[in-house]
This record gives C-alpha cells, sequence and structure tokens, in this order.
C-alpha cells in the first residue's frame, strides 16, 4: 500500500498539474508543495490549517490541504477539503483519487472503492490506473472477511419514559360512560435515562457472488427514577447475501428480544429478504419483506405474526455538503393467532422519509420524519369503536467527528400518536447526548 501511495503522489504531482492554474500560485501554496514534495505533510498541515477560514473554495489551497491533512493523519480534515475541491471541479480525477484514498484511511471501504473505480473509469495515464489497481486489490483482499462494531453511551431526557396518556381519567362506553382513574403507571411519566448499545457486523465472502453475514447488537434503556420501565433489547441476524454487478440480494433469519423491568416481555423470530438494485455509484434502490412471530410469555393472547413488504430509495448528491436522501413506502399487517381478539391485531402502512448534510469541519446534520397509520381488527370491548393509530415521528440532530472513529451524537426525537382511543393516545419528546465508538 506504501508504494502505491508513492506512485499516486508522484503521478499526481506530474501529470495532473493542469488542474491547476498558475494564476493561483503564491507564496503560501509553493511553500506546501515543497513541504509535501520533500515528504514533510504535518509540517504543510500546520502551514496550511491556520488559512483555511481565508482560503477555502480556492481549488488549489483545499487540494494540498486535502492531501497534506491525509498524509498527516487526519483524514476527516483530508475529506472536507477535497470535497470542497470536487465542488467546484467535479471532473477533477485527482481530487477524487485523493478522497478515495482519505476514505480507506477511515475505514470507510466502499466509499474508498466506489471514489477509485469512477477514476478508474476515466482517460488516466496507465501507471495511475496500475496504482489504483493496487488500491483496489487491497481493499478487495481486506473485505474477504470484514468485522466492524460500535459502542454508543450516552443519557437524556424522556417526558414520557411509558408511552402513555397525559390525562388519568377517561371515560368508559361498556361501563356505561363512567369515569376511570387510571393507575399512576398509565399514565405519562417522565425521568431523566442513561442509553448503552453495542453490536458487530459480520460479512464472509465464500465466492466472488456470495457472503455470508450476520451480527449481534445490544441496546439498553436505564431510567433514573422510573426503574420499571427501563428496557433491554437484543438483537440477532445471520444470512446470505448474493452479489452481481448492479444487483444484490439478502436473505436472512433474525431473532430479537425485548425486556421490560429485567422481565421479557416480547420474543420475535422470523426471516427477511431484500434485494437491492444499483442505478449506479450514488443512487439504490430496495425492495424488502419481512415475516415474524411475536411471542408475549407473560399475555399469549397477544401473540401475533406480522409481515410486512416495503420500497426504498437511496441517494448521495455531489456538492459542498455531501447530501444524501432516502426513503422508504411500506405495508403489512400484524394479525393475532387467537381469533377471539381480532381487536389486538391490525393492520399497517406507512413512509419514512430523511438525511443527512456534511456543514464543515466534521459537523454533520441529520433528521428523519415518518408516519405509520394503524387500522386494528375489531371492535375493542372497552370503548366499543374499532380503534386506528396515526403515529408521526421527527428526529434532528447534530454528530461530530472528534477523531477518526469517535463520533459525538446530540439529537432530539418527537412522537405523536394520534389515537381515537383515549388511553392509546400520547406525545412524547426524547433528548439524548451520546458518545459512538467504531471499530
Amino acid at each position: 500500500m506504501k508504494s502505491a501511495s508513492v506512485l499516486v503522489r508522484a503521478t499526481i504531482v506530474f501529470s495532473f498539474a493542469i488542474f491547476f492554474s498558475t494564476a493561483f500560485a503564491d507564496a503560501l501554496t509553493d511553500r506546501a508543495k515543497r513541504l509535501l514534495e520533500q515528504k514533510q505533510p504535518k509540517q504543510a498541515y500546520d502551514l496550511l490549517l491556520p488559512q483555511e477560514g481565508a482560503r477555502a473554495g480556492d481549488p488549489e489551497f483545499d487540494y494540498l490541504l486535502g492531501i497534506a491533512a491525509i498524509d498527516a493523519g487526519q483524514p476527516e480534515r483530508g475529506v472536507f477539503a477535497l470535497e470542497r475541491v470536487l465542488a467546484v471541479q467535479p471532473n477533477n480525477h485527482v481530487a477524487r483519487a485523493e478522497i478515495a484514498r482519505a476514505y480507506l484511511a477511515l475505514g470507510e471501504r466502499d466509499s474508498a472503492r466506489r471514489e477509485f473505480e469512477t477514476v478508474k473509469q476515466q482517460q488516466i495515464p496507465p501507471d495511475v490506473k496500475a496504482a489504483i489497481d493496487t488500491y483496489l486489490s487491497a481493499i478487495a483482499s481486506a473485505d474477504v472477511t470484514q468485522i466492524t462494531g460500535f459502542f454508543e453511551a450516552g443519557f437524556g431526557h424522556d417526558s414520557n419514559v411509558n408511552s402513555a396518556t397525559g390525562s388519568n381519567q377517561i371515560a368508559v362506553p361498556s361501563l356505561g360512560g363512567i369515569i376511570a382513574t387510571l393507575d399512576q403507571t398509565a399514565t405519562r411519566d417522565s425521568d431523566t435515562f442513561t442509553a448503552l448499545a453495542g453490536g458487530i457486523n459480520l460479512t464472509h465472502k465464500v465466492s466472488r457472488e456470495w457472503a455470508v453475514v450476520g451480527s449481534v447488537a445490544a441496546a439498553a434503556k436505564l431510567n433514573t427514577h422510573e426503574e420499571h420501565f427501563n428496557t433491554l433489547n437484543l438483537d440477532g441476524t445471520g444470512g446470505v447475501r448474493w452479489t452481481r454487478g448492479q444487483e444484490a440480494i439478502t436473505a436472512a433469519v433474525q431473532g430479537q428480544d425485548f425486556e421490560l423491568d429485567n422481565s421479557r416481555y416480547r420474543t420475535t423470530k422470523g426471516v427477511i429478504a431484500q434485494w437491492q438494485h444499483a442505478f449506479n455509484e450514488r443512487q439504490q434502490a430496495t425492495l424488502y419483506g419481512q415475516f415474524a412471530d411475536l411471542h408475549y410469555p407473560t399475555q399469549d393472547i397477544r401473540d401475533a405474526n406480522r409481515n410486512v413488504v416495503g420500497v426504498a430509495y437511496g441517494q448521495i448528491f455531489t456538492g459542498a455538503y455531501s447530501p444524501v436522501f432516502f426513503a422508504s413506502v411500506y405495508g403489512g399487517q400484524e394479525k393475532v393467532k387467537d381469533d377471539s381478539v381480532p381487536h389486538l391485531g391490525n393492520d399497517l402502512a406507512g413512509l419514512r422519509m430523511g438525511g443527512q448534510a456534511r456543514l464543515f469541519l466534521g459537523l454533520t446534520a441529520f433528521g428523519t420524519l415518518a408516519y405509520e397509520q394503524r387500522k386494528y381488527g375489531g371492535e375493542d370491548p372497552l370503548f366499543l369503536v374499532t380503534r386506528e393509530d396515526k403515529q408521526s415521528d421527527a428526529i434532528v440532530g447534530l454528530s461530530y467527528l472528534l477523531r477518526p472513529a469517535t463520533t459525538l451524537i446530540a439529537q432530539y426525537a418527537y412522537t405523536d400518536n394520534n389515537s381515537n382511543i383515549q388511553i392509546n393516545r400520547f406525545t412524547r419528546n426524547v433528548g439524548t447526548i451520546s458518545l459512538r465508538f467504531n471499530f
């Protein structure tokens, strides 16, 4: 890999100088070039960084800052500088090759591969193409078995830890409209909490087209005072993935254990399948389906089969902010196994959309919007109407890359479940600050 880096550096300096007009040359950039030629990237980085606020947007300055940052061990800063180059010079194959190298240093192999392949398709000198092939071969070798993971810890405030109604009195039509007073645990309660989460993902290629995939994850929410609403979620998935050209098909089995107040509340086991089609390196569509068997150990009457199908679309845009957009539409059914309680099952349909944009110097803004409508299968025996819920969710947040693989995240989530049955109607506000470590 080191020899490939030297080769790319040499060809960048001597083969692609046409991209930068001598009109932009000045003492600062000349000094930085000399330091890079003398293999002193840290000195070049320290020289250029203080001028970033004044010179950002100048392609030559941004390019030199980008490669100096990468070679000085600051690849995330290099990405931001080189993105500015590509924003004004989208056909600058030199900057694109360098940003691919930065992605590789950050461990983002898929992004690195995508950028290297884009450059390779252009009219470039044979020695540059050979260097890129060396990088691609190294990426392919590393991808035979790929293990990634994360750990996240945070704290926050939840305005409704039990997702309950805010009213402590409701009318019960089946009892002649009598006004019932709800127990404290059945009404909205707020609390602060600590959140812990972690997971590991595995991809092992058994051939050029086939791979074994799997993941395990855990997430805990520990309330400060309302401990009886503490939750623990354990997930596991294992399956196979077939990839050829622009197509990828994944099939897997999955299981989930959801605990409430240190007791098993719901277990889930099922299968998932998805087909992904990449229109190009920046646009992708997905068709997916899921079957799940839901079991409630202490409430067998609620056991159900859940089926969901949906389509999704995602796109990465070019530009200064590197915006990403995704959207999905889905529908399905949750059918209870006991025919005597059809009101516990529902038909559902929903949509979800969101995205993110890099702002500056490691800061990224993100957000999602979601809407789901559920119509239940029969008249509720207590409230004498067929339940209908219309749930809206919104999440907005900021993430800041403190250093490679370490991110500070602040987010706010809002939920409004508008139901025609008062006891099922609630709103919820959750604010969280967390630190995430990727490996």
